[in-house]
């Protein structure tokens, strides 16, 4: 019986390309989800074993009966890649008119790249419950945040936001997923080749610090994998630690990215608090 991964997003860039990776190993079944009906169905015809599966991430209900259909189709689900997000188009600090009200900031970014997110998420959660045990190893849950999400971005402060949030959601429930044998990561790359945005972004990224798609695809793999992973800077995490880490992805490299310092006992005790940390080590 082959695993199961459904892909966010899955109907270009980063997405399309793990898609074709895990369907190519000839060990997953893939579900692309995607709002755009006929990008969709093109993604699926070039990819033996996937499918595409259409509805809008920010809409709940929409997304949930997507999931529900895939478990009752294979009665497991053992990737969810939550994937789904858009650019900042907008200009946040463009001047208004001096009369009146300006319009709405630009937050339906914020409804895909976030909310989008948590309600992936927690589908993944219930699903991933619901299922079987996994073939083998454990079952994976992947978030795309970006560089954005690790550094400020003056230039899309909405979008740098979101995936802010997104490492956040990452770090906040990794913990408990683990102990339900769900291992949790985030990865941020930076400008990706060629799942480029826009031509102005490309002319301002220079060609030695675009990535590779398939650099990025290939850190996936190893990820699901579980195995020991080694960064850039040699730091080594044991497979038994792969989970709750923030890999931000540069040209050809990855880092694990730790969370901040603690400056005094206090924060230290108030983030255990916050975590239940406490009640974990009291039981």
């Amino acid at each position: 019986m082959s695993k199961v991964a459904v892909i966010t997003g899955g109907t270009s860039g980063i997405g399309l390309d793990v898609a074709k990776d895990l369907a190519e190993s000839g060990d997953w079944r893939v579900k692309l989800i995607g709002s755009n009906s006929q990008r969709g169905q093109e993604a699926a015809r070039s990819i033996q074993k996937a499918e595409f599966c259409q509805a809008d991430v920010a809409k709940y209900i929409d997304l949930a009966k997507v999931f529900d259909s895939i478990f009752a189709e294979f009665g497991r689900i053992d990737f969810v890649f939550a994937n789904a997000g858009v650019a900042e188009l907008e200009d946040f600090f463009a001047a208004q008119p001096d009369a009146g009200i300006p319009p709405e900031p630009p937050l339906g970014l914020m409804q895909i790249n976030l909310d989008g997110a948590v309600n992936t998420v927690y589908l993944a959660m219930h699903y991933f419950r619901r299922s079987s045990k996994p073939l083998s190893g454990m079952k994976n849950l992947i978030l795309t945040s970006s560089i954005g999400g690790l550094y400020p971005c003056a230039r899309t402060p909405v979008y740098s936001a979101t995936k802010h949030g997104i490492v956040g959601l990452t770090r906040s429930i990794a913990d408990k997923l683990w102990q339900e044998g769900v291992r949790v990561n985030a990865i941020c790359p930076g400008v990706v080749k060629p799942a480029l945005l826009t031509d102005e972004l490309e002319a301002l990224s220079p060609q030695e610090v675009q990535i590779p798609i398939q650099y990025v695809t290939g850190l996936v793999r190893k990820l699901l994998a579980g195995d020991d992973l080694t960064d850039g800077k040699g730091c080594t995490v044991p497979s038994s630690k792969l989970f709750s880490k923030t890999l931000h992805i540069s040209h050809d490299a990855f880092f694990f990215i730790d969370q901040p310092e603690f400056h005094d006992e206090s924060g230290r005790l108030t983030w255990e608090a916050m975590m239940e940390r406490w009640k974990t080590e009291s039981s």
